[in-house]
C-alpha cells in the first residue's frame, strides 16, 4: 500500500526537518547574525558620545525643574508673581546693550531693583516702557512709557510738532524743534545733530532726520509731563510701541527724501 502521508518525504531518518522544509527554517538566528549584534552591544561608547549624553540628560533635568518652579506662577499679571520668581525671570533675560556695547543680564539684585521701580511707576518690566540703565543701576522710562504715564494721569497733551533746522532740506540738517501744547502752555526743546547724534548707532547714521525727530520729541515730553527730566539719558529712552508711533504719526513732520511735509495740528 502506498503511503499517501504528504509530510513524510519532508522528513529524514532522524524525524528532523530537512533543508528544504520551508516554514520555520527562517526562524532559526545564525550563528553569525548573533555575534554581530553581540558585537555592536559590546562597542564602548566614545568620550564625546558620552559627554553629549550627559548634558542631554541635564538639560532635560534642568527644564523639568525650571517648569516646576513654574507652576507657582498662578497669574499672567506680573503684579502678581512672587518677587524672587520674577526677579529669577529677570535675570534670565537679556538687555540691549548701547550701540558698540553688547547685550548685558541683570545681577538678581539689580532684578529686584528693577521690578520694585516698575510696580512704583506701574510700568511692566517686559514691555518696551522701561528699561534698566546699568551704568548707575536706575530705572529709565521711555518714550512709550512717558506717553503712557502721561495718559494715565490725564494730562491732556497735543502730539509734538517738530520743526526742522534748518527748514530747507537741500541744507545740512542741524536741529529739530518740538513743540508739545499742554494745559498751562506750549512747551518746546530744540535737539541738535551734534549733540544728540550716536556715530557708533546705525539707525542714527541710516535715519538721522527720524531720530532726531524723535529726540527732540522724548525731550519735550519729558520737559512737558516733569517724567524722566533727571534721568541719566540713554538709547533707550527712544524705544517706542503702537502707542508712540500713533502720538508722533498724529503731529509730527514726515520727511522722505528731501521732502519736508508739516502736518498741522488738529482743532478742537
Amino acid at each position: 500500500m502506498t503511503d499517501k502521508n504528504p509530510f513524510k518525504s519532508k522528513i529524514g531518518g532522524s524525524g528532523s526537518l530537512s533543508a528544504d522544509s520551508g516554514r520555520g527554517s527562517n526562524l532559526v538566528a545564525t550563528p553569525e547574525a548573533t555575534t554581530t549584534e553581540q558585537a555592536q552591544q559590546d562597542v564602548p561608547l566614545k568620550a564625546s558620545e558620552k559627554v553629549a549624553i550627559m548634558r542631554s540628560s541635564q538639560a532635560d533635568q534642568k527644564k523639568k525643574e525650571q517648569l516646576e518652579r513654574l507652576s507657582s506662577i498662578s497669574s499672567l499679571d506680573w503684579k502678581s508673581i512672587p518677587p524672587p520668581m520674577l526677579a529669577q525671570l529677570l535675570v534670565n533675560m537679556p538687555f540691549k546693550g548701547q550701540s558698540g556695547e553688547p547685550d548685558f543680564y541683570l545681577e538678581p539684585w539689580q532684578a529686584m531693583v528693577f521690578a520694585i521701580r516698575c510696580y512704583e511707576l506701574e510700568l511692566s518690566p517686559f514691555s518696551n516702557e522701561v528699561w534698566f540703565n546699568p551704568k548707575n543701576n536706575k530705572t529709565n522710562v521711555s518714550f512709550e512709557g512717558k506717553l503712557k504715564l502721561a495718559r494715565k494721569n490725564g494730562l491732556n497733551l497735543s502730539p509734538p510738532i517738530c520743526e526742522r533746522i534748518p527748514a530747507d532740506t537741500t541744507k545740512p540738517l542741524v536741529a529739530y524743534k518740538a513743540t508739545i501744547t499742554t494745559p498751562s502752555g506750549k512747551c518746546e526743546y530744540t535737539a541738535t545733530l551734534k549733540e544728540w547724534k550716536v556715530g557708533t548707532s546705525p539707525v542714527w547714521r541710516d535715519k538721522p532726520e527720524h531720530m532726531l525727530q524723535l529726540r527732540a520729541s522724548e525731550k519735550c515730553l519729558s520737559f512737558a509731563t516733569g517724567i524722566g527730566t533727571s534721568e541719566l539719558m540713554g538709547e533707550g529712552d527712544l524705544q517706542v510701541g503702537k502707542e508712540a508711533e500713533k502720538f508722533m504719526a498724529s503731529g509730527a513732520p514726515v520727511i522722505e527724501s528731501t521732502e519736508f511735509k508739516p502736518a498741522p495740528m488738529e482743532e478742537k
